[in-house]
Order: C-alpha cells, then structure tokens, then sequence
C-alpha cells in the first residue's frame, strides 16, 4: 500500500508537470467516458432496473390474438371468461386505453389524459397512493365509480399541490367524480396518465366479443412461472374461442412479462445506441494511448535509471498504469458533469420516444458503472506505453544523452499507425450509420403521407354524453362549430373527423360482396368518419367517383338511426332482418380498392361487417392516407359520413383547419369559439400536420442525432489522433528530414513524404471501416426508410469526407516539415 501511495504521489507530480496534456487526454476520456454514462442511465432504467411495483416479476401483460397476424387488445367478454377460469393468476385488473377528457372543477378546464381500470388495478399492481386510498371493492359498477385518483403532476398543477384535493370534485366531460387519491411522483403507468376512475365492469361493452378494446394486466401466483401461466391459459381462451367462434375464427391468448410489453422494440435501438458510445470510447483510448506513447518514448531514459536504481519490469508498469488509471479517473468525473447534464436534457424532453416507468437518473448503479468503465479504460489504454517501456533495453539507453531525443522502435510506431487506422475505420463506420439514418431522416420527412401538411392545424375535441346525449345534441354541436371557425379570418377549410393521417388504429374485417379470396377476412380496413370537406381541407386527391355531400351526411344519419332502432333490445343479431334499401355510402382509398377488387371498377361494389348488416356502396376513390407510422404502407381505409358516428355516445374527434396564415395565429380565435359555444370544454393534443409528422419521426429523430454526435465525436477524436501521431512523427525525423533538404530535396517532396504517410493511414482505416461499416448497418437496416443499409452514395460521400478531414489533420505536421531549417536540423538530436 505504501508503494501504491508512493506511485500515485508520483503520478500527480507528473501529470500536474505536464498540464497540456493532461488536460488534453482528460477531456477526451470525458467525452467517451460522460457519452457512455448518459447511454447506460438510460438503458438502466429502461432495461435493467426492475419495474418499480411489489414483485414485477409476477406481472405480466395479457393481449390476443385476432385473425390478422401480431397481437391485439382483449373484448371484454373474452377476459370475464380468462378471469373466472384460469386459477395460475393471483389477480387479473382490465386496463381501458387512456383517452384526452376535459377536466373541469378548479379554475378553467384543461385537457387530461384519463384511463379507465378495474377496481383492483392498483392493487394487482403493488402500488399504494401517496396520499388518500386506492379504489375499494366494488367501486367499479355503474353509480358506484363517480371517484378518481389523480397523478402527482396533475395534483401540482390543477390543485397547486394542496392537500384539501382530496374530497374535492373533478367534472371530467361535465361527470362529477370525487378525488380519493394522489400517486407518487414517480408512478407512470399507463405513461403520461393524468387521471385513473373505475370503469364499469357491467356494462354492455363488458359482454361484447367482437370489440377488442382494452388491455390487461396480471399477478401470477409465487409458485406458478409465467411459462406455466401461458400454458394454462391457452388452454382456456382455445376452450372458450371454440364454444363461441367458428373453427376459422379462433382467437388465443398472450401472456408476456409485463417488462417486456413496455420495453417493446426500444430494446433494439438503445442496444445500437450503447454500441456506438461504446466505439467512441475505444476511438478516445486508442487517442490516449497514442499520447501516452509519445510522451513514454520521451521518457525512456528517466526510466532506464529509474531500472538502474534496482526497479523491475512490473514495477515500472504499474507506475505508468497508475497515471493512466489516474487519468481515466479525472475524465471519468469529468465526464460524470456532462452524463449529468446529457440526463436532465433526456429528462426534460416531454414526448421521448422510450419507456419511462422508471426514471432515467443518474443513480448508484449508473455511478459504479462509470467507476468499472473508468478503471477498465484506464488499465485498456495504458496497457501498451506500459509494456513498452518496461521492455526498454538498459544499457542502450544509459548510453544516450540526457537530452537526446529517442528514436521510436519499429514496434511503437507500428502500434501508433495501428491504433489511427483503427480510430479512422471505427470513425468511419459510426459516421456511415449516422449517413443511413440522415438520409432516412429525410427520406421520411419529404414522403408522401397522402396529405398536404402545410397550414393544417389540428386538435381534438370531446362531448361529453351528460350534456350531447343525442345525436342531434352532437349534430347540432359539430355544425355550429364547423360555421363558427370557418368564419375566423385566416381559416380556409374545416372539418371533424375520427382520425387523421398517422394517428389511425380504428381498423376491423370486412366482407367484401363478389370477392371470394379467403386471405381477405384477416385483412384489417381502417375506418375513418369525416364531415365532407375532410378531402378537400387535407388535399386527398380523388381518383375515381366523387367524395360526401351533405346529402349523403343525411343519408347517413337517417340509416344509422333505423339501423340502431333495428338492433335495440335483441340479443341475436344473426336474426335481424335488414331491408334491402337501406344502405351506406362510402368513400375507400386506392390500396382497398385494389385489395377486395383487384382490376375492376370499385365504384358501386359493397361491402358488409363480417357477419353479414347493412351493406356500404362504394361511391368514391380517392388516395392512400398513410394512417399508422410514416415508414409503413398504406393500409385499405375506407371513409364514411361523420353523421353516422355522431348517432352513438361517447364522440370524441380529431377537428381540422386549413389556414391561409400561420397556423398557430388562429389558434385563440378557435379557443374563443368552442369557449363560446361550450364553456366546460377543454381542446388538447393541438399540433400542426407538420408537428404530427415530427412527432411520428421522434425515435427516427433521436437515433439518428445521438448515432450522428457519437460519429462526429469519433471523427474528431480520429482526425485529432492523426495529428498528433503525424505531429510526432515529423519531430522524431527532423534530423532526417534536415538531411533530405541539405542534399537537394524541395520542400514538396517533403510534403508529399508526409501526406504519403498520413494517407496510406488514412485510406487503410478506410477500408477497414467500410468492411465493418457493411456489417454493423445491418443493425439498423429495419430501421431504415427510403435507403439501403448499402447505399453506395452513402459509402462514398463519408469515405470522401473522412479523407479529406484526415488529410487536413496532416497538413500542418506537413507545412512545419517543410519550413525545417537545415543547419537547425543538421545539429538536432
């Protein structure tokens, strides 16, 4: 230990003796070191920590199947049946999806994001609130579920954090509920949750199997594996689907670690991420290394007497992995200030694209990972300088003068060059990752979404059924509104609808009259409901036929409520008899066309809910609307009149603008209007198309600025790196280079000599990066839009560029080689 202390008392003395470049490797391992910590936060809080509720091992999520292909959300039916017959679960707790309510009772009414849950949902989970109770036994039937619990960000902000908000009563769309409760801070489930009430567990929707509309989560019991929890309840979602569907219809069960359903596909994305840090850190230890050999070679001969003096190989080795660990520690705190800083900028971004059940931090874990990596970096990049010089040989170096400038080995230079060739080819690979994602990024900003973003403004809007229990109530709503911001100055087009492109998921199976592909009744058709001047506000193109008059709105309207009145009170649908001249008119993209009638006219064909009910006559064709994330495909969608919507509870839509002025300039004129007209109304989620389409591109958007600053770094770090080397290797020949220049040679043969140099380096890190460039893309390859994982433009724009950076870090070394004095030189040793 005496001897540990005596190494690092040296170190200091040595590293303060050369403060330039300490100061140099130090911030060059605080950018690997401060990059690799903000990466780890996040992955440990998204990846690693266990989800913050009592034994997260026991939950588990549970979804179905449909006769599309993937995973879907439960009818209520379906789940009653699960929860009654399988006996591997603890508990079972119904979770509706979260739903934009305005919420009134305090001050003016804001919008808040409300999610509907059984009674036990709470307490499947393990999590108390933190202040008030969870809900009771029963308090999700109808009459009894009038109370709500609020989010520790909703408490602060509608309640200024008082505690007289328990007791209180919320209005949420004009309901009265009574708040019982408030959730600690941390509590983020289901994500961005403002409000949790009881949904009603007798309800209508509860006994419906055709409507898949809710998810659900789980407590396996202790003694059961979640393996052992499938199996069983398989077993009864098969026994179940058989007893109430056909043989072509049956629909299965899912069970996943709860942990695994929220991790979704960001596994994947913050994997890469990792990697590529993890590649600048290496670029910033091979930068280290290089400094440190030069600066070992120049003290040769301090440590050939220090051998001299009775000190071994070892010895001399831990003493120079002593001031490399020491200045991998320095870098590490250092680099600990920016993962701080890189943290709070990940915390403050509102809509981040990744799981947030727990929160990023930098914690205790996060701090032993930065001291692991710190420890191990220093060990890594002080390795060789160690090793060179405990293999010096004593008595050459005895005789040298004392201030001769040693020679570098073959060895050592042969390492330097190894270690730049490997910096440019890691360099090179980040920045041809961060080159596919640019041009993916753009690809997708400029695609065709089937819309004309520019100058839309939307936002959306809910009646509530207490005030717009009719659907005359709800027509009379949506017309008056519709005139009203038409008139606004500015405004050039309105609509209301139930969707709008890129925030779709209102989708089911049709049957198709004259089509008799059986593949076709697992395909989904998106449905969108919209007042007639939807095509024309968003710029649809209309192919074929024509689009909705209000004629057909009336039509509509007219059809819903016979068909509604036709359907009240029956138990079996199947016996129902629908008169041959009631029908409803719609409106289809160009991908259903081709889809259910491929090379034929569309126009007049029909289509019916599988089971048969009134038929809709296609009147119109008009383009695709992409309706789920931009790099996917058009879905078949097929569009109606709103009128027909409007004649069920519950409307909640998406209203449009097309402006002739800034977008936001309207907006407080439209607040003003819905004010008007109903003063307990609160409108939310307001974006521009623009920002919807920014919105849908934000993990895009992330991957490709994080992947882009770890490239540039890397750069950076490669083309600093070859200066240095380049730099080194012009001092260590300036006796030779004074030679060259005494018997003849130009100063251009003196730059060629060392650009030759520098760029036979260069072009071996290249093609070394582009080997590895076409393996590690493949990572990203599913990720990509509009570009291959091997595009050639790409390739060769960022070997170019890489070349012409590393050839600008040699060109000073090159100019001072060329202005060498000879008779300066001729005496350097």
């Amino acid at each position: 230990m005496n001897t540990l202390l005596q190494d690092i008392r040296y170190a200091m003395r040595m590293l303060a003796k050369s403060p330039g470049f300490t100061m140099i490797a130090v911030l060059t391992l605080a950018l690997g070191i401060g990059a690799n910590t903000a990466i780890f936060s996040v992955i440990n809080s998204v990846l690693l920590e266990p989800l913050p509720f009592k034994n997260p091992s026991q939950l588990v999520a549970l979804r179905e199947t449909e006769n599309a292909p993937g995973n879907f959300p439960l009818s209520g039916a379906d789940y009653l049946d699960w929860q009654a017959q399988s006996k591997s679960f603890a508990s079972m707790s119904l979770v509706g999806y979260p739903q934009g309510l305005s919420a009134s009772g305090e001050g003016t009414p804001e919008s808040a994001t409300v999610c509907a849950t059984q009674a036990n949902f709470f307490a499947t989970l393990g999590v108390s609130p933190l202040m008030g109770r969870a809900f009771a036994a029963g308090e999700d039937a109808a009459g009894k579920n009038n109370v709500a619990i609020v989010s520790y960000g909703f408490w602060q902000r509608h309640y200024g954090g008082q505690r007289s908000a328990l007791g209180k009563t919320l209005n949420l769309n004009d309901q009265p509920y009574t708040v019982i409760g408030v959730m600690p801070q941390w509590f983020n489930y289901p994500a961005e949750t403002d409000i949790w009430t009881p949904m009603d567990m007798n309800s209508q929707l509860m006994h419906s199997r055709g409507s898949h509309w809710a998810s659900a989560i789980a407590r396996i019991k202790p003694d059961v594996s979640v393996e052992q929890a499938r199996a069983e309840l398989l077993a009864v979602s098969t026994r179940i689907s058989k007893k109430y569907r056909s043989a072509d219809d049956i629909e299965h069960s899912i069970v996943l670690p709860l942990k695994e359903r929220l991790v979704g596909n960001s596994r994947g994305e913050l994997l890469i991420l990792l990697g590529a840090v993890a590649l600048v850190l290496l670029v910033a230890c091979a930068n280290v290394a290089n400094l440190l050999l030069a600066r070992s070679t120049s003290r040769q001969r301090e440590m050939a007497v220090r051998a001299a003096m009775g000190a071994g190989r070892w010895r001399l080795a831990r003493q120079m992995l002593t001031e490399s660990v020491l200045l991998s520690l320095f870098g590490a705190v250092v680099g600990l200030l920016g993962a701080w800083w890189g943290v709070a900028f990940l915390q403050s971004i509102e809509t981040l694209p990744i799981p947030r059940v727990n929160p990023v931090q930098v914690d205790v874990t996060v701090l032993l990972f930065t001291i692991v990596v710190s420890l191990l970096v220093g060990i890594l990049f002080g390795l060789a300088p160690a090793l060179q010089t405990s293999g010096l040989n004593l008595s050459e170096e005895l005789k040298s003068s004392a201030n001769a400038v040693v020679s570098a080995t073959s060895s050592g230079r042969a390492l330097r060059n190894t270690l730049i060739v490997a910096e440019i080819a890691v360099s090179l690979a980040l920045l041809v990752g961060a080159g596919l994602l640019l041009r993916s990024f753009a690809a997708m900003r400029s695609a065709n979404i089937g819309v004309n973003p520019e100058n839309v403004l939307t936002f959306r809007l809910n009646l509530p059924d207490a005030k717009y229990g009719t659907a005359d109530a709800r027509a009379t709503f949506c017309k008056e509104l519709m005139a009203r911001v038409q008139q606004i100055p500015g405004v050039k087009g309105a609509t209301i609808s139930n969707e709008i492109a890129l925030n779709g998921q209102d989708n089911g199976y049709i049957k198709a009259a004259g089509n008799t592909n059986p593949k076709l009744a697992q395909q989904l058709v998106e449905h969108n409901w919209v007042t007639p001047d939807y095509f024309s506000v968003f710029q649809i193109p209309v192919i074929e036929g024509r689009t909705f008059t209000e004629q057909d709105e009336q039509n509509g309207a007219e059809v819903a409520a016979k068909v509604d009145a036709l359907y009240k009170n029956v138990k079996d649908t199947s016996k129902v008899q629908v008169p041959p001249d009631l029908n409803f008119r719609a409106v289809i993209n160009e991908t259903m066309a081709k889809t259910f009638w491929p090379g034929q006219d569309p126009i007049g064909k029909s289509y019916t809910d599988p089971d048969g009910g009134v038929p809709s006559i296609v009147i119109g064709v008009v383009g695709d609307e992409k309706q789920g994330a931009i790099s996917e495909k058009a879905w078949p969608e097929a569009y109606s009149p709103l009128a027909e919507e409007l004649q069920f509870p519950r409307f909640g839509g998406f209203v449009s603008l097309k402006t002739a002025v800034a977008p936001a300039s309207v907006l407080g004129s439209v607040r003003r209007q819905v004010n008007d007209l109903d003063g307990s109304l609160a409108i939310f989620r307001i974006r521009t198309m623009n920002e919807l389409i920014a919105e849908n591109m934000q993990g895009n958007t992330l991957q490709t600025f994080l992947l882009g600053l770890f490239a540039g770094l890397a750069l950076l770090l490669a083309a600093v790196g070859l200066y240095g080397v380049m730099s080194y290797m012009v001092t260590q020949r300036t006796h030779e280079i004074g030679v060259r220049i005494a018997l003849g040679a130009q100063r251009g043969d003196v730059l060629r000599m060392v650009m030759s140099h520098g760029a036979k380096l260069a072009l071996a890190g290249v093609a070394i990066g582009v080997a590895a460039a076409l393996g590690l893309t493949q990572l990203i390859a599913a990720t990509l839009f509009g570009v291959s994982a091997t595009d050639p433009a790409t390739y060769a724009t960022v070997s170019i560029l890489l070349m012409i950076v590393t050839m600008l870090a040699c060109y000073i070394p090159a100019r001072r080689a060329m202005n060498v004095d000879p008779m300066v030189a001729l005496r350097y040793e």
